[in-house]
């Protein structure tokens, strides 16, 4: 973490004073003009908590609000000057203060650099990461060289998170996840794909394990990156392999590619969803599944159904959640992968939940937890390879709490918590946030704001993650005056996460329920 000093610092204490000393204003013309903060909060649209942060230096508002405020506390235009100035002097701040972190950035990632040369292995640490459960994470399909450049960089990203934040290791890392894509494809490999996007009758399955490399790829950088970072590399992968289907490859490899196609459109789908479109996200899971159907496997099938379940339950579509988890329950039950059935009966429990069955989804959650602890492990290739006890603990808070069984709900996501193994910062950061849900609706607001004042770093790692944090924030309305809200609110304007419009995260906030 970068620590201001010298001019920073001291700008941000002058910033403070004028922030206190136009609030102070304000609450003397307020006075003066015989207005109520009640009165005023519903001249200017804000609420009257807004209204005393405002005058204790805490909480600023836009100009418009501004102008109207001095024309209802007759101020002749004192508080707009003086909003004016605090203006001016918070743009030069941060136009100081980025340059500041553009050279602490600077320094940082040549560190970072001068410590990738010295260590020509990955640690233990980061070699453990790629396994859940005892099994490989992801399929195996990159050569040597590739997979030692990708844990090296995996291990200079996480480092570079937790030094700068994550858009500016980002931009750090950027080039060398491009190289690192680039690495695991020689000359050859490069041509043979060209020739068959030209000529799809030369489909070969060299072609189709150069798509599935690339796929692999994404998934291994998606937790740690977000899905923005990834989402357009598999779209254009995506159209590559549709363009091939299309174009008359050869009977033999239609299924092979469908299989791919299958696997992009679901993770697609996937992307999707974290970015709060879950519409979108729809349409890809039933491409995938169609596409599963074609290549006559099962388990794609059974993969997309389960998803298009999910999104189904985010958009409040009981009767859609519903029919889908039973087609992915049935399409699983044809294949050997515990995790696959365990995900399709998490989703059945997560429609059960939503329509309000808290016998059913109490036994399917049993169900699952029962395929993971007797099942056959990790089938290899396994699309549900995230799937496991604390995914399980983590889904199941959510569902208690839709079923208002908040102390179950806690428990849950307090579980799951211990089981999820903190490099996975994406997915612990959401095991996280629903645990500060859960105990916001058990009342324990301090440990809540605790919770979420500390992972607040990790929720810009994807739109959907920001908008579970604003919803979570929004259920604390009724404690927005105490210490411990107050202080998450600060941690959140420090990381711009500070909420600007209703949080839309929550099952059933996309759309009707069915």
């Amino acid at each position: 973490m970068t620590v201001d000093t010298g001019e920073p610092a001291a700008d941000r204490v002058r910033l403070k004073t004028l922030r206190h000393s136009l609030g102070a204003h304000l609450a003397t013309y307020r006075t003066a003009a015989g207005i109520s903060q009640p009165e005023l909060a519903q001249a200017i649209g804000r609420t009257r908590t807004t209204v005393s942060k405002v005058e204790h230096g805490t909480r600023g508002m836009p100009e418009k609000q501004w102008r109207i405020t001095d024309d209802v506390c007759r101020a002749d235009g004192a508080l707009v000057n003086e909003h004016t100035t605090l203006a001016q002097a918070e743009q030069d701040y941060r136009g100081r203060w980025r340059a500041h972190q553009r050279q602490a950035r600077q320094a940082a990632a040549q560190a970072d650099a001068d410590a990738l040369r010295a260590s020509p292995v990955p640690s233990l640490g980061v070699r453990e990461r790629g396994q859940v459960g005892g099994c490989e994470a992801w399929p195996e399909t990159m050569g040597v060289g590739g997979a030692l450049a990708e844990e090296l960089m995996r291990e200079v990203v996480t480092r570079l998170v937790r030094l700068l934040g994550r858009r500016e290791a980002l931009r750090v890392a950027r080039w060398a996840l491009g190289a690192v894509g680039l690495s695991s494809l020689d000359t050859d490999e490069y041509t043979r794909v060209a020739q068959a996007l030209d000529a799809p009758h030369r489909v070969d399955a060299q072609v189709v394990n150069n798509l599935a490399i690339t796929l692999a790829y994404c998934k291994r950088q998606e937790d740690a990156l977000g899905p923005c970072e990834v989402l357009d590399t598999v779209v254009a992968q995506h159209g590559i392999v549709r363009r091939l289907l299309t174009g008359g490859c050869r009977e033999e490899w239609r299924r092979p590619l469908n299989t791919v196609d299958s696997d992009m459109a679901s993770a697609i789908g996937g992307y999707l969803l974290d970015m709060g479109q879950p519409s979108g996200a729809r349409r890809y899971f039933e491409h995938a599944r169609r596409a599963g159907h074609d290549a006559r496997n099962p388990a794609c099938a059974a993969y997309a159904a389960a998803r298009t379940s999910y999104a189904a339950f985010l958009c409040g579509d009981t009767c859609t959640a519903l029919d889908t988890a039973a087609a992915a329950r049935s399409l699983a039950a044809r294949t050997d992968d515990a995790r696959l059935k365990a995900l399709a009966e998490l989703q059945a429990a997560g429609a059960y939940a939503l329509d309000g069955q808290h016998g059913p989804c109490t036994a399917a959650c049993a169900r699952a937890q029962e395929f993971l602890t007797n099942g056959n492990g990790c089938a290899p290739g396994s699309l549900a390879y995230w799937v496991h006890e604390g995914a399980l603990d983590s889904k199941r808070s959510i569902f208690f709490s839709l079923l208002d069984r908040p102390q179950d709900a806690v428990d849950a996501a307090t579980n799951a918590r211990v089981r999820f193994d903190r490099a996975y910062v994406g997915s612990y950061a959401r095991c996280e946030i629903r645990l500060g849900n859960a105990l916001v609706r058990s009342k324990e607001i301090t440990e809540a704001a605790c919770v979420l004042g500390a992972v607040a770093r990790f929720a810009s790692l994807s739109p959907r993650l920001t908008a579970e944090l604003h919803a979570v924030r929004a259920l604390m309305r009724p404690w927005d005056d105490t210490q411990a809200v107050t202080t998450l609110d600060d941690q959140l304007d420090a990381y711009g996460l500070s909420p600007t419009a209703m949080p839309c995260w929550w099952p059933g906030s996309f759309g009707p329920s069915s």
